[in-house]
């Protein structure tokens, strides 16, 4: 790739502009700061400088340019993040189709070759009972196509003596979709509608093969076993195409299942991606985070998907997330309700959702009579424990107010029985790590160096050697960087080291100690004292060490003087 190019690329984007798209942003002084979306953050401790090109978060340490910002909050690569920049700047960059090496391309081959074998079966002469089916579930040719439904046929092992002629059996066996037989492989799927499972960059991963036209008492689904490549607590249904839908609608819907997500896609609402059944876990939560802060919960109308809801309500709150809630009538799934009652109907229970409280309200009053003065008191005292949890003051004073009027209470009788919370301590804040004199100096250093090609010649002249080993490696990048370009540019070096991560772990490390914009030529000279003597230090204790392990008498003398020599040295230096 032409490092030029990607780097007019990087020029040509203003990494503010593209940030403010995924979360919002405030200025402050002469930068701009918003919540971090790579850890817990519950406040903005992500810094972006629009004068660098570059953003650090003060909590976490992550850092970098725009192109690994899209990397990382859209899991892509980093071509594809380029690509993504060039096409909002209007420079043409075309990399390719070849895939990146993956140690597991095998099994994204092996499901990429399965899935034109199922599609092309559900076309197939074999597949009308199929495709009678699915257009009897009102799904369209054009949805089945889109999602890449496909139909796995009534014969033991048509996929596995296809897929024998070039893999092997135990990645076959490790892929999920062949099975190992008393005497030979056998598919596991047979006889089912075969639904696609996607991984976040849209291969597919899995699948869920479901039973159509038999009375067998077979179970009704067949869900892919986990696999190096399928981690259901790590995915979520449809994110790979809900991304930009997600960011127009400024808002995404969690579903349950499948088929919901499908019908939603298919009657136009596109903003929507599903748990695959499964509770939501702290990923999930990290990945819906990413696609919306105004996150929507339409699970099953029944008791498991109020089980469910209340679980994810738990997760969502870790991360300072309040989702609204939809609740579906008569027991229905999100596909039921749609098809009964039509896309209005089910937009209008979207457009109003329930706040977290107002859902807790609902449950709290379900199976009580307001009528009843001990029912009543034990829905109001936890309605006030509730109440007393909302973080947001003008939510809270709301709610005290709804309570008041429902209950026919005094409000400030009400009032004084919230519980005064303790501000909460943030769950995001990562205990900083602790630098002697130095590794800061060293720090410090670098940090210079980032900024001033003067400071980088004086590195060239008075130490080219860091005591400390990850400091010395990102040290000699940016020489290698200077000495390459000729000037140095904090953001043009993060896509040089696109490849090391630990030096941009390190960069993020060093921005993080917020040090002064400005140095002066003596505080220079005194962190390249302090380096030398670090290094004095080091080699002495190398020499200890060696002489702890020597056993010739002769050589051992030799490296107690060096030992000593170092010493003094080092003493001198220090006084």
């Amino acid at each position: 790739m032409d490092n030029d190019i990607i780097n007019e690329i990087r020029h040509n984007v203003n990494i503010v502009d593209v940030i403010s798209e995924y979360l919002p942003l405030a200025k402050k002084g002469k930068n701009y700061f918003g919540v971090c979306p790579f850890h817990d953050d519950h406040s903005p401790s992500m810094s972006v400088s629009e004068e660098k090109q570059i953003y650090t978060c003060f909590s976490c340490g992550a850092t970098g340019n725009v192109f690994k910002f899209i990397q990382d909050y859209e899991n892509v690569s980093f071509l594809e993040a380029v690509k993504k920049c060039a096409d909002i700047c209007g420079i043409e960059f075309n990399y390719g189709n070849k895939k990146e090496n993956n140690r597991y391309q095998d099994l994204y081959d092996i499901y990429a070759f399965a899935s034109k074998i199922y599609q092309n079966n559900l076309y197939s002469a074999k597949g009308v009972q199929a495709r009678e089916y699915l257009k009897n579930r009102k799904l369209s040719m054009e949805v089945i196509k889109e999602f890449q439904i496909g139909l796995s046929l009534d014969e033991p092992s048509i996929i596995t003596n296809i897929l024998k002629e070039k893999y092997d059996d135990k990645t076959l066996i490790q892929s999920g979709l062949v099975n190992e037989g008393e005497y030979q492989l056998y598919d596991i799927y047979r006889n089912r509608i075969m639904f696609p499972l996607y991984d976040l960059r849209g291969n597919i991963v899995g699948y869920n093969g479901r039973i159509y036209n038999t009375t067998k008492k077979d179970n009704k689904y067949i869900n892919s076993k986990e696999t190096p490549i399928f981690k259901k607590s790590n995915l979520l249904f449809n994110y790979h195409r809900a991304k930009e839908y997600c960011r127009d609608a400024k808002s995404v819907i969690i579903v349950e299942g499948q088929i919901d997500t499908i019908r939603l896609y298919e009657v136009g609402i596109k903003n929507v991606v599903a748990s695959l059944g499964t509770a939501i876990t702290k990923e999930h939560a990290m990945l819906l985070r990413k696609l919306s802060s105004n996150i929507i919960l339409c699970f099953d109308g029944d008791s498991a998907g109020e089980k469910a809801t209340k679980s994810a309500i738990l997760e969502l709150s870790k991360l300072g997330i309040n989702p609204k809630i939809v609740r579906l009538n008569d027991n229905l799934d999100p596909d039921e309700y749609i098809l009964k009652y039509g896309k209005d109907e089910f937009l209008d229970k979207i457009n109003n959702a329930y706040t977290v409280i107002e859902f807790k309200e609902l449950l709290l009053k379900k199976d009580i009579d307001l009528n009843n003065s001990l029912e009543l008191a034990n829905y109001t005292n936890q309605m006030i424990k509730e109440i007393s949890s909302i973080d947001d003051d003008v939510l809270k004073e709301i709610s005290i107010n709804k309570l008041a009027l429902e209950t026919k209470l005094d409000i400030d009788f009400l009032k004084s029985k919230l519980v005064n919370n303790e501000p909460k301590k943030s769950l995001s804040k990562v205990s900083k790590l602790k630098f002697n004199k130095y590794e800061k100096s060293e720090q410090a250093l670098l940090f210079y160096m980032l900024k001033s090609v003067d400071v980088i010649k004086i590195y060239e002249k008075k130490i080219t050697h860091m005591p400390t080993k990850k400091y010395r490696k990102l040290a000699f990048q940016i020489d290698c960087f200077y000495k390459e370009k000729g000037f140095i540019d904090v953001a043009d070096l993060l896509t040089f080291l696109k490849d090391d991560l630990e030096s941009v772990t390190v960069i993020g490390e060093i921005l993080a100690q917020n040090l002064k914009e400005e140095v002066t030529d003596e505080a220079i000279l005194d962190y390249l004292d302090n380096i030398r003597k670090y290094n004095e230090k080091d080699i002495s204790n190398k020499y200890k060490q060696q002489l702890y392990e020597e056993t010739n008498l002769k050589r051992k003398i030799e490296l107690a003087n060096k030992a000593i020599a170092y010493k003094i040295r080092s003493e001198k230096n220090d006084e």
